[in-house]
């Protein structure tokens, strides 16, 4: 296990989210808490990205394939869907470009990016 330093971006159409802190890596793992959210990624043959705050979002991402996620709220299950476009993950980079759908719709393209390095 490794402590790392991390930057994340979130960007869609309209919005850029950025992320720059302390998190853990773990084989195949990271971890990191964002606003009091934590997140956690697993480095798989699926990539999940999963959000927990007052809500529960898991995200599955395989290019070119269309996978069902979870996204449980307090005001109920939503059905949500991504379409991984592109993955690259190289050394200490991971870039993910997926189209995320609820009940359905498409809500909108979102470009992930995540940077890492050991803390010294």
């Amino acid at each position: 296990m490794s402590k790392i330093d991390i930057f994340a971006t979130l960007k869609s159409k309209e919005e850029m989210a950025r992320y720059k802190g302390k998190g853990i890596k773990n084989k195949n793992k990271i971890i990191y808490i964002e606003d009091n959210t934590k997140t956690v990624i697993n480095l798989e043959d699926i990539i999940t990205i999963e959000r927990k705050k007052d809500y529960y979002l898991k995200i599955n991402l395989k290019k070119h394939k269309k996978l069902k996620g979870e996204y449980i709220t307090h005001y109920g299950n939503l059905k949500i869907e991504t379409y991984t476009k592109d993955i690259k993950i190289n050394q200490n980079k991971i870039k993910v470009t997926y189209d995320l759908y609820i009940n359905e719709q498409l809500i909108d393209t979102f470009i992930y990016n995540l940077e890492y390095s050991i803390d010294s």
